[in-house]
């Protein structure tokens, strides 16, 4: 009798854009030469006005990668926590233990390709959406876990591979 992995799940909020956050990923993943299958979908989020919550439909911008992984979702999507003020998330569907290396490589072309590291939030981002929230802590605390150095800020003469990096 064989024993199926557990599948598992990370999600972290994003400093991005979620366009920059897709275009990334899909020219993460043709770089390296993976298949995979562009899919959309829609998430529920409530953002409260005055006291009253107001139910709200966020876009996902989903990636399915069949091959080197085994149908292995990417997901990024974008709440409006404010007037103002919108926050990126992106998520890690159904990958197992003996994928991390792989996630990881895809999620390091991917940083490679922003405008600056996902979890360096500038002041007028967090001011915007709420200083107090706690995302932004969350943020460096999900890519730690995910084996990356977040102690490293977004250096002043970052340029992005690929094709944000050829915006002016």
């Amino acid at each position: 009798m064989r024993i199926e992995a557990q599948k598992r799940r990370w999600e972290s909020p994003m400093a991005n854009s979620v366009t920059d956050v897709a275009v990334a990923l899909r020219e993460s993943m043709e770089h390296l030469g993976w298949e995979f299958a562009r899919e959309r979908g829609e998430r529920l989020y409530s953002r409260f006005a005055v006291i009253l919550p107001m139910a709200k439909v966020a876009y996902i911008f989903r990636f399915r990668v069949t091959d080197p992984l085994d149908d292995v979702r990417f997901d990024a999507w974008e709440f409006r926590l404010s007037h103002k003020g919108d926050v990126t998330f992106i998520a890690v569907d159904d990958y197992r233990y003996e994928d991390l290396d792989l996630v990881h490589q895809l999620l390091s072309e991917m940083v490679e390709r922003l405008p600056r590291r996902p979890w360096d939030f500038p002041l007028g981002q967090r001011m915007e959406a709420g200083l107090a929230l706690p995302e932004w802590s969350n943020a460096r605390r999900m890519w730690q876990q995910m084996r990356f150095d977040v102690g490293e800020k977004t250096p002043k003469d970052w340029v992005p591979k690929g094709s944000l990096g050829e915006r002016v």
